[in-house]
């Protein structure tokens, strides 16, 4: 699992790829070995290396959307999405804290279409995101133009599978958790269902 892909990391390089060149890395992927002439074997990539995912927090801040598109373009089924929100996601502008660290949310002036982040104070420094994740699977799909099933998928099944426990979570089918949410046609959630039950401030123990 890559975490957080293009943050805090190597830049890409033609002749040094870098952590971001392991997104060539895919599922099914041929590896040559040499035998003893040095004529290479074709050979299957071992299941440890051939199942590459990639974290991405897509608030369009973090990553841009053109860097998202060729992370999807470049491996669709390691696309794991991720807010890496605070505490300050669904609240208005203003200050608040990350442990010690004072915060700032607001707008980003000096970025093009004036987004809101969550800066240390002070600084230019990100301090997460406030972005939820149903955000994330809405500008996933926006800035790679995917199917509904594939912005889905990324926030559901793709990290279940890193986890190994596709069979329970990410999926409906039989056997699996009924952990089930419902969405509308433009990627908005309606209703959430936790085991089966109804998610509610009640049945979540929300006062």
């Amino acid at each position: 699992m890559i975490t957080h892909l293009f943050n805090a990391m190597t830049d890409f390089h033609h002749r040094d790829p870098g952590i971001v060149g392991l997104l060539s890395a895919s599922s099914g992927s041929e590896c040559l070995k040499l035998d003893a002439n040095g004529v290479p074997l074709p050979e299957r990539a071992s299941a440890e290396s051939a199942a590459i995912f990639y974290g991405l927090i897509c608030d369009g801040i973090h990553v841009h959307p053109n860097a998202v598109k060729i992370a999807y373009n470049s491996h669709p089924a390691g696309a794991v999405l991720v807010s890496d929100a605070m505490g300050a996601m669904g609240l208005p502008d203003g200050h608040y804290k990350l442990g010690n660290m004072p915060v700032v949310v607001g707008p980003m002036t000096d970025v093009e279409g004036c987004p809101r982040a969550a800066l240390i104070q002070g600084t230019g420094t990100l301090a997460g995101s406030i972005v939820t994740l149903i955000e994330c699977v809405r500008n996933f799909r926006a800035f790679t133009q995917c199917s509904i099933v594939e912005a889905v998928e990324a926030a559901t099944l793709h990290p279940a599978q890193m986890l190994g426990i596709e069979r329970k979570k990410g999926t409906l089918d039989f056997g699996a958790d009924a952990d089930i949410i419902f969405l509308s046609d433009d990627l908005y959630v309606q209703k959430v269902f936790v085991r089966g039950e109804l998610a509610t401030p009640d049945t979540v123990g929300i006062e």
